[in-house]
């Protein structure tokens, strides 16, 4: 998760289990409390073919990314460049689900 949370307008980064058991959480924010995790994961299961799920919100924009054992949501602040983000994000969430 590093390079995620070491890229430019990165808030949080957290990743968390499917039933919203957070496994790893860089930084406090209202984007990942406990309670929140419940509706990250409802949007998930709503969009079932999706992977990604961005949310532009009113302190910034939260990237929600699906996982078959585990899903992570980036918070990004309102000037964060979004590409670069998702690139990071995409080879960080890919290798964490090619660890044996």
């Amino acid at each position: 998760m590093t390079p995620l949370v070491e890229t430019a307008g990165v808030k949080s980064v957290t990743l968390f289990e499917n039933d919203g058991f957070v496994i790893y959480r860089s930084e406090d924010d209202p984007t990942n409390e406990d309670g929140q995790m419940p509706r990250w994961i409802s949007a998930l299961d709503i969009s079932e073919k999706s992977n990604r799920l961005t949310f532009i919100m009113e302190h910034g924009t939260v990237i929600l990314y699906r996982g078959d054992r585990l899903h992570l949501a980036v918070h990004c602040g309102p000037s964060t460049n979004l590409g670069e983000v998702r690139q990071t994000a995409e080879r960080c969430h890919e290798s964490l689900h090619n660890l044996a």
